[in-house]
């Protein structure tokens, strides 16, 4: 074999798997601890009832929810999916999740401190006082928490934390100089719910879920500290991507970002708008500009609006709830702020909380190191073999080119076994360029 060179190349899989993800902020967070849970243990509490119905006419294969209270048993997720959302809603088809996650949230933890700065360190919880001084605010212990409901598998052991990360960690963070004491600073936490980084294995095809809901850019004095925090939140996931993330230790200690080569997608209520609002140095930028996030598609709201409110995902006026997939390993296909408006379906069920759910579809598409892996090549004096592991349920052909421009089949026959393809070849005379395609 006088020269041979192959060339690896991915094309749309014309049988790509497709995905609705969405993001809700469903304002179930209620006045005292356990009550979410206790509420749901019946089957009609009216709030929720309309929240399961919009999640039912979505019929997301992928949730996040915002506000959504936490206890440490996870009853209430539980409770929600049996008892709302696997029953038929205003005539909706009953939907099911059967793999969910939530986990423990900053707001309502208390600090210690006087966070608040408004002179007074109050411990009892259910007030806004005790909220103020709170890791995150919260009147009480896992209120405004997160929850995930997925119809695919979670990777629960490589789930990733950052609810106990310290904001000073940061290099280059926005700390209001002179707001809080030394003693307050060398504590104080940066997320205020909390950061995850949840797997979930779609048909072998693995997506990082980065969830999370920073604090309002609001609420606060001339020393912007929920803004700054609002600011330095969103970066965190910025920071977890470009892997300027040698700082982010997770919660059980591993440290680092994600890998370069992972599929991924942001999800959730930032509480910052790219262009209006309180926010702290057009925090939101830091995603929308980012290299590694495809955020050239702006869900726009279904109802009727105006051409300055169609991307809001809020009554409030301002777009702050995001669906952003990464660059490489999908395609988007649709997407929508779900904002129905008179008679459509679902336009009295959405009233219910003052943000709308956002959703994308998507097509999966393999990455380069999904598609061809353990590539391997034989050569012979009669010619060679290539042999890699690929993906099952779809075809692999091997092309030529003498120029790299023009590409054309390579008539050799390529056979597989327990997920190992292979391709011999004949000796080739003339120098080839050789690449591996999948075509179904």
């Amino acid at each position: 074999m006088k020269f041979f060179l192959p060339l690896l190349a991915l094309v749309t899989l014309s049988s790509a798997t497709e995905i609705r993800v969405a993001t809700y902020n469903t304002s179930l967070a209620l006045t005292t601890r356990g009550r979410l849970s206790a509420q749901l243990r019946t089957k009609s509490f009216s709030q929720a009832q309309q929240v399961a119905e919009v999640i039912q006419i979505l019929a997301p294969d992928i949730i996040l929810l915002n506000e959504f209270d936490y206890d440490a048993g996870s009853s209430a997720l539980t409770r929600f999916n049996s008892n709302y959302l696997k029953i038929s809603q205003g005539g909706q088809t009953p939907i099911d999740y059967p793999y969910r996650y939530t986990a423990p949230s900053n707001t309502g933890i208390h600090s210690g401190f006087d966070l608040d700065g408004n002179g007074q360190i109050d411990s009892t919880s259910g007030d806004l006082n005790y909220g103020g001084d709170a890791w995150g605010f919260g009147e009480f212990e896992g209120k405004y928490g997160m929850a995930i409901l997925s119809k695919y598998p979670i990777e629960t052991d490589a789930i990733r934390t950052f609810q106990l990360l310290k904001w000073k960690s940061m290099p280059e963070n926005v700390i209001p100089s002179g707001f809080y004491s030394e003693e307050e600073e060398e504590d104080l936490r940066l997320s205020s719910k909390s950061h995850w980084d949840v797997p979930i294995m779609v048909q072998g095809q693995k997506i990082h879920l980065l969830c999370s809901h920073p604090t309002p850019p609001v609420f606060d004095g001339s020393e912007d500290r929920n803004g700054r925090r609002n600011h330095d939140e969103i970066r965190l996931w910025a920071d977890y991507l470009t892997n300027e993330a040698d700082y982010l230790i997770d919660d059980l200690g591993h440290r680092g970002g994600l890998p370069q080569d992972a599929r991924f997608i942001l999800l959730g209520d930032q509480n910052a708008d790219p262009t209006r609002g309180d926010s702290f140095d057009t925090a939101i930028a830091q995603w929308l500009e980012h290299p590694r996030i495809n955020a050239s598609f702006s869900p726009e709201r279904s109802g009727t609006s105006s051409t300055a409110a169609r991307f809001d995902t809020s009554t409030f006026g301002l777009r702050v709830d995001y669906v952003l997939p990464s660059q490489t390993g999908f395609k988007i296909t649709a997407g929508a702020v779900f904002w129905p408006t008179g008679n459509s379906l679902g336009a009295n069920r959405v009233t219910i909380s003052d943000h709308r759910p956002v959703y994308l579809d998507l097509e999966i598409l393999p990455t380069l190191k999904e598609a061809i892996r353990d590539l391997s090549i034989q050569k012979n004096e009669a010619g060679g073999t290539i042999t890699w592991r690929g993906i099952s349920g779809v075809e692999y052909e091997i092309q030529q080119s003498g120029e790299l421009i023009h590409w054309t089949p390579f008539d050799v026959t390529i056979s597989s076994e327990g997920g190992v393809w292979s391709a011999s070849f004949p000796l080739i005379q003339a120098p080839r360029f050789l690449r591996i395609v999948m075509i179904g």
